[in-house]
């Protein structure tokens, strides 16, 4: 008996477009079938079409600093598990910013660092150390892709911006 005849790339596409999208691991789970199937949902055009179908994508889930706790945690708000690249374990962090996939950390260990992580993909980004020792209060991860809508710039190009306090330095003694 001869096997089936292969299914159309687009009407795989357009079948994979419908899965819901507040289940994430259905399109997770599809791109593990085959290597067509992976290749067509983390295609160029897959996404932007999943987006403009479905809309906004759902909250994946939070991240969390408990007080007195060392590391991130990633609580998940659908049934997707756990992602399967940690950060910063055993590590002291502060998150600063998430935009885009991307999360901007500040990193205690030995000293301060700044990091930049995907957590779908494992990739982290670590900053070059200012020329001063001040503790970051307020920074943000932008996009730095030249004309990009922001719907599908994750893993490109970004930028950093921080503030520092505008105060003088304490002297050591009292």
């Amino acid at each position: 008996m001869a096997p089936p005849p292969p299914l159309i790339d687009d009407v795989v596409a357009e079948i994979l477009l419908h899965l819901p999208p507040d289940e994430p691991e259905h399109l997770f789970r599809a791109a593990l079938v085959c290597k067509s199937w992976l290749r067509i949902i983390c295609g160029p055009g897959f996404g932007r079409r999943y987006r403009a179908f479905h809309g906004a994508p759902p909250l994946l889930g939070l991240l969390m600093v408990l007080e007195r706790d060392t590391h991130i945690r990633f609580t998940s708000t659908t049934s997707m598990p756990l992602f399967p690249y940690r950060c910063c374990d055993g590590w002291h962090t502060r998150v600063l910013d998430c935009r885009h996939g991307r999360i901007l950390i500040q990193v205690f260990h030995g000293r301060i660092l700044g990091l930049v992580w995907d957590p779908v993909t494992g990739e982290r980004h670590e900053l070059p150390k200012l020329d001063m020792d001040w503790y970051i209060y307020s920074a943000a991860v932008l996009c730095a892709a030249d004309g990009c809508d922001h719907l599908d710039c994750h893993g490109g190009p970004f930028r950093v911006s921080s503030s520092l306090p505008a105060v003088t330095p304490m002297p050591r003694t009292w």
